[in-house]
């Protein structure tokens, strides 16, 4: 197989770890970074050996060198690039949420589907092999029906008004926090263990720190009083296509909660449960038979499972998570395989949802998708 040349526009902390998952993949290259900061790129690309950096990510958009752009910036500036990135015949691996707008991610899906370039958002959570194969059981109807999809996303680090991050700033981070940041990753698991759209959407939301301290001078929490407009908190219920029902929880303020995801998927024959916390295990509910505590281990694993499992035993973590989700979008270009991994149109599905939260949640009634 080919090498792959990719560029990264945006190295904080996301960044960064797109960074280190393509360079385990071994036929990947990071061939060039987009930093503002001129001193930081060149302490980048001296630190990893990235042969090239630009100021301005039209400069990487016209590397005729470069095949594929990640875009790793904050959620107002993806259509932007992501829409350049496509015009300029770059292949893309967007950070999620795809826009902040379901109008602008319409005419990105738009554009892919003209242009016929690959398209991802790196919904990360998709990538473990628990997951995969948890949704080849649902598959193989081993849960039988799928009636029910319930299930968390909890976090603790904008407990406190000193705790602050460019999130925080609508005019950065789009007009929700919550249920677009972390609330995404959970809408698109729920989705695509189901098999199926969202279709209607009634929702809660809350901020209950409506002032935030930004870093001062002398560090966290002793600069200026900054008016918050976006959610702390959102829950939602939610109809899917077929019948299927649903109900989520998202936080960035529950004390103790650092990456407190789980999914819960109930059909008519059995249950089964998956938690970021214990990422190598599912929990099996059956009413007739004893439940089922399932480690994951290669050789149980079934056709989807194996996919995207890499070692012959021990628990895969979150960074190989990331690493199984850009081998996934690297090898459909290259090589053609069946993509794992959410495109342009899935993501548009969750700005959607996202969007009809928020309208939900200002005027209290049900919201249909569309």
């Amino acid at each position: 197989m080919r090498g792959i040349r990719a560029g990264i526009v945006g190295v904080g902390k996301i960044g960064l770890v797109h960074l280190e998952a393509l360079r385990r993949l071994g036929y990947a290259e990071a061939s060039a970074v987009v930093v503002r900061d001129e001193a930081r790129a060149k302490a980048l690309c001296d630190f990893y050996r990235i042969p090239k950096y630009y100021l301005d990510y039209k400069d990487l958009l016209a590397d005729p060198g470069i095949e594929v752009v990640h875009d790793c910036t904050p959620n107002r500036e993806h259509f932007r690039i992501n829409r350049d990135a496509l015009l300029a015949g770059k292949h893309v691996l967007s950070e999620k949420p795809l826009t902040v707008d379901s109008r602008e991610s319409a005419e990105l899906v738009e554009l892919a589907e003209r242009t016929g370039l690959h398209t991802g958002i790196n919904f990360v959570y998709r990538h473990y092999a628990a997951v995969q194969h948890l949704r080849g059981m649902i598959e193989e109807g081993l849960l039988g029906d799928i009636r029910v999809v319930h299930g968390e996303y909890l976090q603790d680090w904008l407990l406190y008004d000193t705790d602050f991050d460019w999130r925080v700033r609508s005019e950065i981070g789009g007009p929700s926090r919550a249920l677009a940041d972390i609330g995404s990753h959970w809408l698109d698991l729920a989705s695509f263990l189901a098999g199926r759209r969202i279709e209607e959407v009634c929702a809660d939301i809350a901020t209950f720190l409506p002032y935030r301290r930004e870093p001062g001078p002398k560090g966290r929490g002793d600069g200026a009083a900054i008016a918050v407009d976006t959610e702390d908190y959102g829950s939602a219920l939610l109809r899917f296509e077929g019948g299927v029902r649903g109900v989520c929880t998202v936080s960035q303020v529950s004390p103790g909660r650092k990456i407190g995801l789980s999914v819960q998927v109930d059909g008519s024959i059995a249950s089964a449960r998956w938690c970021q916390d214990s990422p190598d295990r599912l929990w099996i509910g059956r009413r007739d038979r004893p439940n089922e505590d399932f480690v994951l281990h290669p050789s149980l694993l079934n056709r989807r499972g194996k996919s995207v499992h890499s070692y012959t035993g021990g628990p895969e973590r979150w960074p190989d998570a990331q690493k199984n989700m850009i081998d996934s979008f690297y090898r459909s270009i290259l090589d053609g395989e069946e993509p794992l991994y959410a495109d342009f149109r899935a993501g548009h599905e969750i700005v959607r949802a996202v969007e009809s939260a928020l309208e939900s949640g200002r005027t209290g009634r049900w919201v249909k998708v569309s």
